[in-house]
């Protein structure tokens, strides 16, 4: 024990010593992951896929999705708040697979080294974003960059972007699937937009098919058939949608909602606001009357610790744990939180190896890092 003690101490100051802090716009959330995760597996098994496939989700205010060279859709939390439905979400997820299992990236990559040396990673920025145009800078520096594109360049970009657009609708269809909500989430991009001073003469260096285009195709190969909306998996959606709208904080945003989930998205602005009473009132409702939606005392966890009630919400965090023992996030909080000063080194041992799964997964927090090194002053 003692090796293995000594092994895991070394292990953990080379970490530290080459870990950055958290990622300041991405989002750790337990809930949203395991939501996004089943829409995904959802259509792995329509399509027969068996690749791993990883989610993140980032603080961004563009409506986006992409995916990265190594099978990461990045998804913004814009994007989570402006879904109607879990479909609209579900087809953006299956937009991004159908890169994934199309080989898409790595053709691009050929292409693109076909094409004297533009850089890789700026292409696969501009190829891998979903629903939403890429970021207009970015397209602005690479078309003011050494490197040109070619025509031949842009429509194979675009025949990506069409090809895993068929690849979503024909995911819809296989699943059963319809809603107006896909149709709906591309008129609020568009207006977006449009705000943002996007022409069709400047869509010309987009790699995304027209608006037009791709509502034509939604309503061509669809025709409004399947219908088959999951009530209970879209009630959990719209909870973990009422939240990021309510940590966002925009009242017209969270008028829009129809209860309970304006009622949760006001619990939590409240307590962003300062009210903390009205705050845990109004949860307290929502826990009675969704007694199996423990994400509702998640987030009582997390408003009474940002209040500095630490001990309280531990007690909370560990009701979370105990029904979902993967939640990382509850884990970590209790973790950090954890007193030492009058455990025993047996007690301590105990914490020190019961929490080493989340150095696996978050080996570049330095806080969690911080806390091991502080318990291995003990062992």
């Amino acid at each position: 024990m003692v090796v293995i003690k000594s092994f895991v101490n070394l292990f953990i100051v080379l970490l530290f010593l080459f870990a950055e802090e958290v990622h300041s716009s991405q989002i750790i959330d337990y809930e949203a992951e395991t939501f996004i995760y089943e829409l995904v597996d959802e259509i792995k098994i329509a399509n027969n896929i068996d690749k791993n496939i990883n989610i993140k989700i980032i603080q961004d205010k563009d409506i986006n999705a992409f995916v990265d060279q190594n099978n990461i859709i990045y998804i913004t939390t814009s994007l989570i708040e402006n879904c109607d439905d879990y479909v609209a979400l579900l087809s953006v997820l299956a937009h991004e697979i159908g890169h994934i299992d199309n080989n898409h990236i790595d053709k691009r990559i050929l292409n693109t080294n076909n094409l004297n040396n533009i850089n890789i990673f700026t292409n696969l920025s501009l190829f891998a974003s979903s629903i939403l145009f890429n970021n207009p800078e970015v397209i602005k520096g690479i078309v003011l960059s050494g490197s040109r594109f070619s025509e031949n360049n842009i429509n194979f970009s675009k025949d990506q972007e069409r090809e895993a657009d068929y690849y979503s609708l024909e995911t819809l269809k296989k699943l059963n699937l319809y809603s107006s909500s896909i149709i709906n989430l591309l008129l609020e991009i568009e207006k977006k937009s449009l705000e943002k001073g996007f022409t069709k003469e400047k869509l010309k260096f987009s790699t995304h098919p027209y608006f037009e285009e791709r509502i034509d195709v939604i309503n061509y190969l669809n025709n409004n058939k399947g219908k088959k909306l999951d009530k209970d998996l879209n009630l959990k959606f719209k909870f973990m949608q009422a939240k990021f709208i309510g940590y966002k904080g925009n009242v017209s945003d969270i008028n829009k909602l129809k209860k309970p989930f304006k009622t949760y998205a006001n619990a939590i602005l409240s307590a962003k606001k300062g009210n903390l009473k009205d705050s845990l009132s109004n949860l307290n409702k929502l826990i009675l009357t969704n007694k199996n939606n423990f994400f509702l005392v998640e987030t009582k966890a997390d408003i009474l610790f940002s209040y500095g009630y630490t001990n309280e919400s531990i007690k909370f965090y560990h009701k979370v744990l105990n029904k979902y023992p993967n939640n990382y996030y509850a884990q970590i909080r209790i973790f950090e939180n954890t007193n030492i000063d009058n455990l025993s080194n047996k007690e301590i041992e105990m914490i020190f190896l019961k929490n080493l799964n989340l150095l696996n997964k978050y080996y570049t927090n330095k806080n969690l890092l911080q806390k091991y090194l502080k318990l291995s002053e003990y062992t």
